[in-house]
């Protein structure tokens, strides 16, 4: 049986038109050569795949059921062919990074920047994930890197730690006056609360610690990054959760805001690099970059 990948590229084509010759003129084809390669793919699978009229063609059970599975077939190649793309220009390779809020706002853009300086030859892609999520793709080896909290269980990964992370609460001092020196975050949420925006991993991972209390956040306003927490903060719209590494970067920028540790042991968190490849024996386009990423954390 010899199917391959024109013919099917011409089959769908006749199927969204409805026309062996609308087909043909979108795979720049002869309404000739067109029949001929319909006739071929047909033989080649022995059943019909369209039933002929005089307004068209229409796709037979058979021609349906092919239809799913040649779709399926030129995506997946069309994928290939954009993954292959960066190497036809000289890029070596492109790693899967994942990132939690902090590391992905205050931690990774300069390091990561003058990285891909120094590599043009490699790509990275990251996607924001909050901390059980990094773990379960990097155990399903679905990502090369995670950039996390040290917060959950890491067997079975390689992991360094790469700078303090304590979450504080912030805020207007007329605002964190009820609260306590060192405040816990069920007592934070007893106050209305400024917070990022239901995309952020941070977000998602205060909602499972307020639902471990039994209460729910009442956030006055969301914003889509810390600057802009921060500055509502400030403005004394509420109080806020947010990661210290942000403070440390943007805090200079709001000097009436107060700022207090949480008094909970889980806040108390460590950003740390973790990966499933053994310890330097990731793929030549992927070491680089663990690499660059632990000296920068060692540098501070």
């Amino acid at each position: 049986m010899k199917i391959d990948l024109a013919k099917l590229k011409l089959f769908i084509e006749v199927l969204e038109t409805g026309s062996i010759t609308a087909g043909a003129s979108r795979c720049h084809l002869s309404l000739a050569a067109a029949s001929n390669r319909l006739q071929e793919l047909e033989g080649a699978l022995g059943v019909r795949l369209f039933e002929r009229g005089k307004s068209g063609v229409t796709p037979t059970d058979a021609g349906l059921e092919l239809a799913k599975h040649a779709r399926s077939v030129l995506q997946e190649v069309d994928k290939l062919r954009n993954q292959m793309t960066p190497f036809s220009r000289g890029v070596r390779g492109r790693v899967k990074l994942l990132a939690n809020t902090a590391a992905l706002s205050a931690y990774l853009p300069e390091p990561l920047a003058r990285f891909l300086s120094l590599h043009p030859e490699i790509d990275v892609d990251v996607q924001e994930m909050w901390t059980g999520e990094i773990l379960e793709a990097l155990h399903r080896k679905k990502a090369d890197i995670g950039i996390l909290a040290d917060t959950m269980d890491t067997s079975g990964l390689h992991s360094t730690p790469l700078a303090d992370d304590t979450l504080v609460v912030v805020g207007h001092p007329e605002l964190m006056r009820p609260l306590s020196g060192s405040p816990t975050f069920e007592e934070c949420i007893e106050h209305a609360m400024v917070g990022l925006s239901e995309e952020s991993a941070l977000y998602t991972y205060l909602q499972v610690k307020a639902a471990a209390h039994g209460k729910a956040i009442h956030y006055r306003v969301r914003m889509r990054s810390f600057e802009g927490v921060l500055r509502m903060a400030s403005l004394g719209v509420g109080v806020s959760v947010v990661s210290s590494l942000a403070t440390q970067h943007l805090t200079a920028k709001h000097p009436g805001l107060e700022v207090r540790a949480l008094r909970d042991a889980w806040a108390r968190r460590r950003l740390i690099l973790c990966t499933h490849h053994a310890a330097g024996a990731a793929p030549g386009y992927v070491q680089p970059l663990i690499d660059y990423l632990i000296d920068a954390g060692q540098q501070g």
